[in-house]
């Protein structure tokens, strides 16, 4: 299907540049060989086409006119305003919007239905730097574009979960055991690692027999950690010493971003002989003062059966870890290609941040004023609006007395009786009238109201995770 799309939609570049040119004006418009295409990403894939059939009108495809502009980077770059792009109006907004009508991500989850523990961590970030990343299409405009990640689907720049789980595990090593690694025991180097372990899943390169890749890089910071490191996990889960070490997923479950901005960043490489540029090199990327949503869920799974308090203990210190974590990637370290050159930082503040954890919210003191007392009933009544039964008969009426009853009654008792009777007639009568009152329903217990706190930058954050760290230490009983 692709095939007959590229084949259809190709335009005439091969005959003459000028007619290719026009093919490219008219992709680039939207209406190309009296088809009407309204898919911004469809127009950039069939430039790719154009630039492949003729080597000479490669750089009119990517930029067009010197002076009027033009081609590929008309539809993702806008000087002046990167919200004003065709790719940023036509393309990203939309799919955003389908995005959040469909659930598909940032919606918070149910943490009732979760371990005792659980917290889910949510944000919207601005980047202080463009971000960058490197997709896997194959076929994109020319050689010289790097196009920037994309969702299958939507077409949107995005960040995948496993992207973000790798990111945030380096910072956590970097800065818990890297850099602190000269003062660390063997003990408490391998009880970090383990942590580390538990909480984004086995490490890369841990195989039978030998290490390498990042579990040989952890081994050779520390190596007298390592068999201190192997008894912690095999402990954890129950296997012998001539077991492998499993491979087991992480407690921390990451979503993907959307990004809502485009744009592309140029690199003009310049020759050693002439000191002029050769050609052009684009790199897309999301620009900065983009915008995207990071969400995070801890679930302690591998810890369900055991004792409350030493779940919540964990989670208490996990959530520490990660909020110290996410603060080193987002504002030092970066979350990009080329982060090591400055791409991929945030701003310190945030948008909607908000932090919920599987814990009840502090209990709030009841008011030391007193309450006003319940009024008191008369004595012939037993309830309000209903008498006391030596009143009534057995059919509920009021039960008369004799004039030999009432001659046989001391004056206090008439006094009373006199007062029912009037009773009776004044309300008595029409409350009995009525009819049966419907059975009460049995109340519906109270929805939990799990611990929440919001934050707008992240030093609030870490406050914010502090404040939770101790919130499931009190509910578990360790405050």
């Amino acid at each position: 299907m692709i095939y007959d799309f590229y084949v259809e939609l190709v335009g005439d570049s091969q005959k003459k540049e000028d007619v290719g040119a026009k093919d490219v004006d008219a992709l680039v418009n939207g209406n190309h060989r009296g088809t009407n295409i309204t898919s911004i990403f469809a127009r950039i894939q069939l430039l790719a086409g154009v630039a492949a059939r003729n080597e000479g009108i490669k750089d009119y495809v990517v930029s067009g006119d010197r002076k009027q502009g033009g081609g590929y980077k008309s539809l993702v770059h806008d000087r002046n305003n990167p919200q004003n792009t065709k790719y940023a109006r036509e393309l990203i907004a939309p799919a955003l919007a389908q995005i959040k009508s469909l659930g598909v991500v940032n919606s918070a989850p149910d943490l009732t239905l979760l371990p005792p523990g659980s917290w889910f961590l949510q944000f919207t970030f601005m980047l202080a730097k463009p971000w960058m990343s490197k997709d896997d299409d194959p076929f994109y405009v020319t050689e010289s574009v790097n196009p920037v990640r994309k969702d299958k689907v939507f077409k949107a720049p995005t960040m995948s979960a496993a992207a973000w789980k790798g990111l945030l595990r380096w910072t956590a090593m970097h800065i818990r055991l890297v850099k602190k690694k000269d003062t660390l025991t063997a003990q408490q180097f391998a009880r970090e690692r383990f942590v580390q372990t538990l909480l984004f899943g086995d490490e890369k390169g841990e195989e039978s027999g030998e290490t390498k890749d990042f579990a040989a890089y952890l081994d050779s910071l520390k190596p007298e950690a390592r068999a201190e490191y192997e008894r912690l996990l095999r402990k954890h889960y129950g296997l012998g010493d001539e077991t492998p070490l499993p491979h087991h997923s992480g407690r921390l479950i990451f979503y993907p971003t959307f990004f809502n901005l485009i744009d592309v960043e140029v690199i003009n490489p310049h020759s050693r002989e002439t000191r002029a540029g050769t050609h052009p090199i684009y790199l897309e990327c999301v620009p900065a003062g983009a915008q995207g949503t990071f969400s995070l869920l801890y679930v302690p799974f591998d810890l369900i059966g055991q004792e409350e308090a030493k779940i919540r203990n964990q989670a208490a210190k996990d959530l520490l870890l990660v909020a110290e974590g996410l603060q080193a990637m987002f504002l030092t370290y970066g979350f990009s290609a080329k982060r090591t050159s400055g791409y991929g930082v945030a701003e310190e503040g945030v948008s909607n941040g908000f932090l919920q954890i599987r814990a009840e919210e502090p209990a709030v003191p009841a008011s030391s004023a007193p309450s006003a007392g319940e009024p008191s009933l008369p004595k012939y009544l037993q309830a309000p609006g209903k008498l006391k039964d030596e009143y009534l008969n057995p059919d509920g009426t009021f039960r008369e007395r004799s004039q030999a009853e009432l001659a046989g009654m001391k004056k206090s008792q008439r006094q009373e009786y006199e007062k029912a009777k009037k009773w009776w007639e004044r309300e008595g009568k029409a409350l009995a009238e009525q009819p049966p009152a419907e059975a009460p329903t049995e109340a519906v217990p109270p929805s939990p109201q799990w611990f929440r706190r919001e934050f707008a930058t992240f030093a609030a954050l870490l406050e914010k995770t502090a404040e939770a760290s101790k919130a499931l230490l009190t509910a578990g009983g360790e405050a």
